[in-house]
């Protein structure tokens, strides 16, 4: 399909499909946040389905283990103790890091390292104040797995799958 001067290749249409099916999972579910889905799709939407296969594995196992970290961060802020300064709490968060980027290392997930930072942050930065941070970063976990077994399923359309792209 071609736009003006543009041609949209397989690979955009994929991303595109992927992105509404994950808006289109949320509207049914009404629970989640489809903007974490979207993520995962347009991330492990990829030429073709063994690429597409390899990064979904890396950003699930990613995503769980940044997960994990973020809510055992906050259920310990919530229970034990609660840093009362936000500039020393960015810092211990900061330093949290290293123990998540060694853990990679241990377990051989260095590609993975950068997500599992983000989602650590991501859920004990934006979600420290939350209720329940367990409901969180549960949610973000299964949003993200939403994303990317939409992402496998739509790449597995051969018609689309590009060498170019």
């Amino acid at each position: 399909m071609k736009i003006s001067a543009f041609k949209i290749g397989g690979r955009t249409i994929k991303t595109v499909i992927a992105v509404f099916l994950c808006f289109l999972v949320d509207s049914m579910r009404k629970s989640g946040m489809p903007f974490y889905a979207a993520i995962a799709a347009i991330l492990c939407i990829q030429r073709n389905s063994e690429e597409s296969f390899k990064v979904a594995v890396n950003r699930e196992i990613a995503t769980i283990i940044g997960g994990i970290w973020g809510m055992l961060i906050l259920v310990i802020e919530k229970n034990v103790y609660i840093i009362p300064s936000e500039l020393l709490r960015y810092l211990f968060l900061s330093l949290m890091l290293i123990p998540i980027i060694c853990f990679s290392v241990l377990i051989k997930q260095e590609k993975g390292t950068f997500l599992m930072c983000v989602v650590f942050l991501c859920i004990t930065v934006t979600h420290s104040n939350d209720q329940n941070p367990l409901t969180f970063g549960l949610s973000r976990i299964v949003d993200t797995s939403i994303g990317i077994v939409i992402a496998l399923f739509v790449n597995q359309f051969k018609k689309y799958q590009m060498d170019s792209e």
